[in-house]
């Protein structure tokens, strides 16, 4: 969202969209166009098309469905169209968007790349170590689509030349050697991309570096694994902590939010938010100024992850809280993975008295407050009752906040004052409050809502025991952007992260543990922990090392990764990568009461089926032998 851009979009495009190698009826580009991108003004235009196409992937709702949803952490929320994402049932198909829409797009980056890594060569006139950087550039991105391809859907069609017209020749290439042409792409790129770069979103060594760690430590859990991969991976992973000068925030919650520090349980600010900071490695860059980007391209995780909020007395939807289209919501094991507070004993005098990891405030908002009678373009307008405290009158269909009848307490909201809480906990340490849940009573002494975890999995449709639903959850609010024009804009301008510091040292925690070295593994874990512990604990927790843990394992590994990457497109490739398909499948008393990984809702979910997703029905299609010649992956 920051103001240093790097590219003037549209030059790009017309290279990107008429040589995509997945559309097979597109037509051949025309020849001065095809001149033009053999210029150097024209390979620059190519290179800056190859970054923006990344914005119709990434930031959309489908590929947060192929990332995140149906996984031990995400779930549905109540508004969640293609809910065969998260249960893995039958609608889950070659046919279906969700699926063919991140396909068509990343092949269409691959293809810009090939065109600018086959044309460099012959353009005439550019500063040869410009053109070094460019092509260096391109290499990394088609490593980055490539490797997203074949972790979703395995043997993929690996094509390193542009296609300029209709193609109807493809076939599978094995996944080992998809992984060769990755690595050699990443190889290649280090030799040429500079530490840094002058402007904003561009790669640079250490995300090639990042991005080459991960590639390695993927290949290391695979059959065809070459000696060395977790070594390799380790090496890359540490050379970037200790070689690169990034560093970690010190704040976990300004990656995201600014301000955060005032506020830690409100909304998330990005006024001022710093997109480009220490520890950021390599973002997909967007904008709300409507003359740098194509309407219908803005960053769309703003709208995914929230919860219903706007029906409540004294709310009114705006572009704070953001327009909540409730798709994702976070399972009871996901709830449950932060030791959030210091002491969590009823009864105890100092019991959730004091924060202990930071991460959970940093990513989720539990806080809403009064903001009815605010006017203007970022607020939807309601009338002066929604400033009326509970009545009888005024509690929605299932008695929210008090979930009875007797809505009684009647006092009026105040602009800025909480007008709905979630506690993140059950509210057993006030004494009319039972472990079950708060009192009426209680309920009635406070004028705001209040809505308390629900205990076990699944959730219920609609509560009416004042605790979570698939309405109303924990809004993740890392992707919030109060910087869009208008309350109900969906193309956000906030920067998306796609690597950074943070997973760096968890890539070097899984590499060093699965080369033997579980003591390097504790440390770099350890590193984040430390970070994300709030110093100003009461004792012993405010004491450096306090809240480090003394042993790990691989599942501790991916446990550390839903604290810290919680809802940042990962979680799909941990399970994959990792094998640890039991996260999703696992049943029992444990996994009922969010103690063990699991998810209820997917319900459907079999391996090896579900372990890679299909391929699009059209891509078989439209390929020269149809299924013979491009088989569908199994069980589809």
């Amino acid at each position: 969202m920051n103001n240093r851009r790097y590219m003037v979009w549209g030059l790009g495009l017309a290279l990107a969209g008429a040589v995509s190698c997945v559309d097979l009826d597109e037509q051949l580009v025309g020849s001065v166009t095809t001149k033009y991108y053999s210029t150097p003004a024209g390979l620059e235009a190519a290179v800056n098309g190859a970054y923006q196409q990344l914005q119709g992937v990434f930031g959309r709702e489908q590929f947060m469905a192929l990332s995140e949803m149906g996984t031990d952490l995400w779930t549905l929320g109540d508004q969640t169209s293609y809910r065969y994402m998260g249960t893995y049932d039958a609608g889950l198909n070659p046919s279906v968007g969700e699926v063919s829409f991140p396909w068509n797009g990343l092949y269409q980056g691959i293809n810009t790349s090939n065109a600018i890594i086959d044309r460099a060569p012959a353009v005439v006139g550019m500063d040869p170590s410009v053109k070094a950087i460019r092509v260096a550039e391109a290499r990394f991105l088609r490593a980055l689509r490539y490797f997203t391809l074949v972790q979703l859907w395995g043997d993929v069609y690996l094509t390193l030349h542009e296609s300029q017209g209709v193609s109807t020749d493809a076939h599978r290439t094995p996944s080992d050697s998809v992984y060769d042409a990755i690595i050699d792409d990443l190889d290649s790129a280090l030799k040429y991309l500079p530490p840094v770069q002058s402007q904003a979103g561009r790669a640079t060594r250490w995300a090639a570096m990042h991005l080459l760690s991960k590639v390695y430590l993927t290949r290391a859990y695979k059959p065809y694994t070459v000696a060395g991969d977790f070594q390799r991976a380790a090496l890359y992973a540490d050379s970037l902590i200790f070689n690169s000068g990034r560093a970690l925030l010190p704040n976990y919650a300004a990656l995201f939010c600014a301000n955060s520090a005032a506020d830690p349980g409100g909304s998330c600010d990005v006024t001022g938010l710093d997109e480009n900071n220490s520890e950021v490695l390599f973002s997909v860059q967007y904008t709300t100024n409507t003359t740098q980007y194509t309407v219908g391209s803005g960053n769309y995780l703003h709208l995914v992850y929230l919860s219903f909020y706007d029906n409540l007395q004294g709310m009114q939807r705006d572009c704070n809280n953001g327009r909540a289209f409730r798709r994702l919501r976070p399972t009871l094991f996901a709830r449950s993975l932060w030791q959030r507070w210091t002491d969590t004993v009823s009864g105890s005098p100092t019991a959730y008295t004091s924060v202990l990891d930071t991460r959970y405030d940093g990513s989720f908002q539990s806080v809403w407050r009064a903001n009815w009678s605010n006017t203007g373009a970022c607020f939807q307008g309601v009338g002066a009752a929604r400033g009326n405290g509970y009545s009888a009158a005024t509690c929605p269909s299932g008695g929210f906040p008090t979930f009875g009848t007797n809505c009684t307490n009647g006092a009026a909201m105040v602009m800025g004052d909480t007008a709905y809480w979630q506690p993140g906990r059950i509210l057993d340490g006030l004494a009319t409050c039972t472990p079950s849940g708060c009192s009426q009573t209680w309920r009635q002494s406070h004028r705001y809502a209040v809505l308390e975890p629900c205990l076990t999995e699944p959730c219920p449709t609609q509560t009416t025991v004042g605790q979570y639903d698939t309405f109303r959850y924990p809004t993740l609010k890392k992707y919030q952007d109060n910087g869009r024009t208008s309350y109900n804009e969906q193309d956000g301008g906030k920067d998306l992260v796609l690597m950074r510091l943070g997973e760096t040292y968890l890539l070097a925690a899984e590499a060093y543990l699965g080369a033997g070295d579980a003591v390097t593994a504790l440390d770099r874990i350890n590193t984040l922990r430390e970070r994300a512990r709030n110093k100003n604990a009461i004792a012993p927790y405010n004491a450096p090392g306090s809240m480090n843990v003394s042993a790990v394992t691989i599942d501790t590994i991916l446990n550390e990764r839903g604290r810290e990457l919680l809802g940042e497109q990962m979680r799909r490739f941990d399970l994959a990568r990792t094998g640890l398909w039991n996260r999703m499948t696992d049943r029992g008393a444990a996994c009922n009461a969010g103690l063990a990984p699991c998810n209820l809702e997917a319900t459907s979910f079999t391996l090896p089926k579900h372990a890679l997703y299909p391929i699009p029905q059209s891509q078989i299609d439209l390929t020269t032998g149809g299924s013979a010649a491009f088989p569908q992956n199994p069980g589809y």
